[in-house]
């Protein structure tokens, strides 16, 4: 009897390690643990390698804090996590530094989805861990003039605060640049005053744990419309970006996973020194998840935020 406790607390005591046949799983590099995941937006978490938001041409000349929280579901892996963001208007409307990420992030990943990440560790329930962290600047590069487009350009930059090893972050850098190009139309009536069109094109680029080629990137592309009524905004946005592969050259059979399109929608209502939005972002390809997310905004600064012809 003795014996099958002492047998039981030891298995017991290593329930947190893999016990899954890992014979068929691809090595992809080093002797870490790491070297089974495969480091793109489709085999790894929500917040992995996020599409980027776009400015729509157009720097506000306040700066806010944002606080958020993001819930995001598919089969077989749930999460939800906070939101912190300083967006700083150091120049009104010519210069914004945006500094954005995910302080925490909890969640549950079950074994049949571990097995297709290949990610080491066994499923022993809800995870929290610490998420990434993104600097973005933004330059307005031409204001919108009565016959022409605003345009702004953007850089965006990735931390390594968010870990690796439960196929969550990449726990590499990544960056991204675009340039924005923004248009607003008045109608004389109806309920819309202002519908605004924004396009962006760009280069997304990150690092892998190939040795052979350590680096994945390519086009970044993206699509928007702005639809404003007194202090309502209304936004649909279409985009993502399509990396070259670092894994298929070597593994075929491996799905690339790096070409996301999602589409997201969200709602802001402007208030005097507040704001607040909820959001919907579904993946078109190469995103997995349905995420529902819902922010407060505090702004300060220059002056409060209106629309302008």
């Amino acid at each position: 009897m003795r014996f099958i406790i002492i047998i039981t607390l030891v298995l017991l005591g290593f329930s947190g390690f893999s016990q899954r046949d890992k014979k068929d799983w691809n090595d992809f590099g080093s002797s870490h643990i790491n070297k089974w995941l495969q480091i793109a937006p489709a085999a790894l978490g929500p917040n992995s390698l996020p599409v980027p938001y776009m400015d729509y041409a157009r720097l506000d000349s306040i700066s806010n804090i944002e606080l958020g929280v993001h819930g995001h579901f598919m089969d077989g892996d749930q999460g939800v996590n906070s939101y912190l963001s300083l967006y700083w208007a150091v120049v009104p409307k010519r210069v914004v530094v945006h500094i954005w990420g995910y302080p925490t992030e909890t969640f549950q990943t079950d074994n049949s989805i571990r097995d297709e990440r290949q990610i080491f560790y066994d499923d022993t329930g809800w995870i929290t861990q610490t998420g990434d962290f993104w600097i973005s600047t933004y330059i307005q590069l031409v204001k919108e003039s009565e016959k022409w487009p605003g345009v702004s350009i953007s850089y965006s930059a990735k931390t390594t605060t968010g870990g690796a090893i439960q196929g969550r972050y990449t726990d590499a850098p990544a960056n991204a640049y675009y340039a924005a190009f923004g248009k607003s139309y008045y109608p004389q009536k109806g309920f819309i005053d202002e519908i605004r069109v924004g396009i962006m094109g760009g280069f997304y680029v990150w690092q892998t744990n190939k040795v052979e080629l350590a680096q994945d990137e390519g086009p970044l592309y993206q699509f928007g419309l702005d639809l404003k009524h007194k202090n309502w905004s209304w936004k649909n946005e279409m985009g993502g970006y399509s990396g070259y592969d670092a894994y298929q050259y070597q593994y075929p059979e491996v799905h690339p996973a790096n070409d996301p399109l999602i589409y997201r929608t969200n709602l802001t209502y402007a208030g005097e020194r507040f704001d607040w939005k909820v959001e919907y972002q579904t993946g078109l390809y190469d995103y997995l998840y349905n995420t529902f997310r819902m922010s407060v905004f505090y702004k300060f600064g220059y002056r409060k935020f209106t629309s302008e012809k």
